[in-house]
């Protein structure tokens, strides 16, 4: 933790999912990190892992274990949203995993979220099925700000790209985080040992991912409190 502490009010509870249609966007990297950062800040934090056959979540969990890596994170592997959500009553915050690929999943999680988080990467095969995601929820009723794009996989020298797709996104009317997340090596060795985009070898690395987690803690607090 760098810049900040996420502040939790006596008898708060949150629901922040990370949805994606399609594979390979970061939804489960991206899902990992943000639950070490809150439970480092003493958070009671739970990953619902929706993914029955890949499990990718909860088998960090137990390479997270092993290592003695703290604060551990609690996962768990669940095969439908109604049996996850009830989870949200015995912790402080409840991040959902959401499974590709699950279209009967996805309103329902998204529903019963604060926010819903879609990560997305850079390339138009990334990002034109996430945007016709995010218009199908707001067509199911989901409110247009609870819905929160982060981009990430952007490879080396690909700020243009970068920029791009995050106007592309604004263009749809709906907010993307500043900044994003590239495709490192140290990523995805932290993940290999159980450890989370915040806890590589690297400070500045580390502190990128922890800039995006501040302005979701900051988008999800806007939206409980304010009602958005």
């Amino acid at each position: 933790m760098y810049y900040f502490y996420y502040i939790k009010y006596s008898g708060e509870f949150m629901i922040i999912s990370f949805l994606n249609q399609k594979g390979g966007t970061a939804k489960s990297t991206l899902a990992r990190a943000v639950a070490v950062e809150f439970a480092k800040n003493k958070w009671q934090v739970q990953i619902a892992d929706m993914d029955l056959t890949q499990q990718t979540a909860f088998k960090w969990s137990i390479r997270r274990a092993e290592a003695g890596i703290e604060p551990a994170i609690d996962v768990v592997v669940y095969k439908d949203p109604q049996t996850a959500l009830k989870a949200e009553a015995l912790n402080d915050l409840l991040i959902v995993d959401g499974k590709a690929f699950a279209d009967s999943h996805v309103i329902d999680i998204a529903k019963a979220s604060d926010l819903i988080v879609l990560p997305v990467g850079i390339s138009t095969d990334d990002l034109q099925p996430t945007l016709n995601l995010a218009m199908e929820l707001v067509s199911k009723g989901i409110k247009r700000k609870s819905i929160y794009f982060v981009v990430c996989k952007v490879l080396k020298n690909g700020e243009k790209e970068a920029m791009t797709t995050r106007s592309s996104i604004e263009d749809f009317n709906f907010e993307v985080a500043q900044g994003w997340i590239n495709m490192q090596t140290a990523y995805s060795q932290a993940m290999d040992t159980g450890r989370s985009l915040t806890e590589t070898r690297y400070k500045d690395l580390n502190q990128t991912t922890d800039k995006i987690i501040e302005q979701i803690f900051n988008k999800a607090n806007s939206v409980m409190n304010n009602g958005e």
